[in-house]
């Protein structure tokens, strides 16, 4: 009974103690298996995926997602109550600007153009008849002020003449006088002479007389001759004779005197009646030229009458231009009981059917701009205001496969949202393609700055500011490098490296300096990537030369990425 118990317990022991020795035995062959297989990828060369350095934009941009849509959506809705008589279009149904897709019966519309064009008529007679008399009226009351300033022109013409010919003759009258004074002064001058030629006669007779006497005496008493006697007569005679005809043109010169002093008497007579006459001819020409004035100034008050004419003609084109509009209005009703299409574009809803009642502004079709599709993306609002008009946009649309289209901002909503503190921007797509629908979904990229950098490489391939490249001989060499411009997936390299340098990108185990390494994928710096094939050695796996798995990781690192 004992040993049955010892061997109860004894057996489970032995045997697991035989299965835990042969654990141990296959654990130890795996572990030296490891370490061989392990040293084996210690010679081995690394596998590794490689960019080419070359010339590449580096562009920083905003990345975010938008939504297909229409340029226009438009409401096709009836402005007049009424039944629908006409409506044949469906959704998905293609229309162009102007096609009529629905009609309202138009009876009322039609009565109310009749009766505006009624009334519009009656407008327009009241505003002809007035027009007839108004003009009537205008052209007597210019008539009348253009006779008035005739007669105003003739009156004052009149009394400059009057004015001139009075001149003229007092001119003359006066120089009448002028030359009666000097004639009378003339003939006083003449008068005195004579008076003086008289006197001097009288005194010349006075001593002839005298003369004669003494002679006469001296000859009684014998002292002269008779001859001398005779002389001393005779030169009395003569002087006698002397006298009188000078005093016969005293006499004279008196009536010259006389005959002048009548003359310039005659000559202020006529001076004073002229200009009497003068005056009283400026006199009336004066009063004629204030009654044409006064009656020029009565022919323009009537032109008082035209603004209060021309408003009331105002008032009738107001009133036939309100009977017009009127017109219009009733034809616009009209018009509006035919809905047209004012965009070309897809019918995206049908709200009614034919026979039913339109209402005004109830849509009755929905109008869609599919051939003018736009990105409606959302920014961060610090972010919109780097944004411009014409900014290009890289847009990658769901369901037309992986290649991306390009974009250009046409707006950016200076606005956010409050809820979400995002901006709107809208995106013009340049190929229109037929694929595009409105509702896709679209991932978006924004350039904000573009950097066209001579040298660049993907920035997986920068560790700690060095890079992996592959020197002529195939063997890793580490460089260092200094970077410029950067954006999501590439960096701009100032120095270090050289146009069509290889880099190692990505490594499928270490990879240290100087080792060979194993190409198996190229990379683009446009995100493409090109699978190498690659031969595996004589000796397997671990054999030189050999492709090496084991995960991926960084350039000389060994985790995954």
């Amino acid at each position: 009974m004992a040993f049955k118990t010892w061997a109860s317990i004894l057996v489970p022991v032995v045997a697991l103690g035989g299965m835990v020795f042969w654990r141990m035995q296959t654990m130890d062959a795996k572990e030296a298996d490891q370490k061989k297989e392990a040293g084996a990828r210690r010679g081995a060369a690394s596998s590794v995926e490689v960019a080419t350095a070359q010339s590449f934009p580096i562009i920083e941009a905003i990345e975010t997602v938008g939504t297909v849509t229409p340029e226009f959506t438009v409401n096709i809705a009836s402005r007049v109550t009424g039944r629908i008589i006409y409506l044949e279009v469906r959704e998905g149904e293609p229309v162009q600007p102007g096609q009529l897709l629905a009609r309202i019966d138009p009876d009322q519309a039609e009565a109310g153009v009749l009766d505006a064009k009624a009334r519009a008529n009656e407008s327009r007679s009241r505003l002809a008849q007035a027009q007839a008399t108004v003009q009537a009226n205008n052209i007597q009351i210019e008539q009348n002020v253009r006779q008035a300033r005739a007669e105003v022109a003739n009156a004052r013409a009149n009394l400059t003449q009057v004015q001139r010919n009075t001149e003229a003759r007092i001119a003359t009258s006066e120089a009448n006088l002028k030359e009666a004074d000097a004639e009378l002064v003339a003939a006083q001058a003449e008068l005195k002479n004579r008076q003086a030629q008289v006197k001097a006669a009288r005194a010349t007779l006075d001593n002839a007389e005298a003369k004669a006497t003494r002679l006469q005496n001296l000859y009684e008493k014998g002292f002269v001759s008779a001859a001398d006697r005779d002389d001393a007569t005779t030169a009395r005679a003569s002087a006698a004779a002397n006298l009188e005809v000078r005093q016969g043109e005293v006499e004279s010169a008196v009536a010259d005197v006389n005959t002048a002093k009548a003359r310039q008497a005659s000559a202020v007579t006529n001076l004073k009646s002229i200009k009497a006459s003068a005056e009283a001819e400026i006199e009336a020409a004066k009063a004629r030229l204030d009654q044409a004035r006064a009656f020029l100034t009565s022919a323009e008050a009537g032109r008082a009458q035209i603004p209060a004419n021309q408003a009331n003609l105002e008032a009738l084109r107001a009133g036939v231009d309100s009977a017009e509009a009127q017109v219009q209005s009733a034809a616009s009703q009209k018009s509006d009981t035919e809905l047209r299409s004012t965009i070309a574009g897809t019918v995206t809803k049908r709200n009614a059917d034919p026979g039913a009642i339109a209402s005004p502004g109830s849509p009755v079709l929905v109008v869609e701009s599919t051939k003018n599709l736009l990105i409606n993306a959302s920014v961060p609002i610090d972010q919109a205001g780097r944004i411009q008009r014409g900014t290009v946009a890289r847009l990658t649309i769901d369901g037309l496969g992986a290649d991306s289209i390009q974009g250009r901002v046409e707006r950016v909503v200076p606005s956010a949202d409050p809820q979400d503190r995002q901006a709107l921007v809208r995106i013009r797509i340049s190929d229109q393609s037929a694929m595009l629908k409105p509702g896709m979904f679209a991932k978006v990229a924004i350039e904000l700055r573009r950097t066209e950098a001579q040298i660049a490489i993907p920035k997986d391939a920068i560790q700690e500011g060095s890079v992996t490249a592959i020197g002529p001989d195939g063997k890793a060499v580490k460089k260092k490098v200094t970077v410029g411009e950067s954006d999501a997936n590439n960096a701009e390299i100032l120095s270090g490296l050289a146009l069509g340098d290889k880099v190692v990108v990505l490594s499928f185990s270490p990879v240290r300096e100087g080792s060979g390494v194993t190409v198996s994928a190229e990379r683009g710096l446009d995100g493409t990537r090109r699978v190498i094939e690659v031969k595996k050695p004589e000796g397997g796996p671990g054999g030189p030369g050999g492709a090496q798995g084991g995960g991926s990781g960084r350039p000389g690192g060994g985790g995954s990425r």
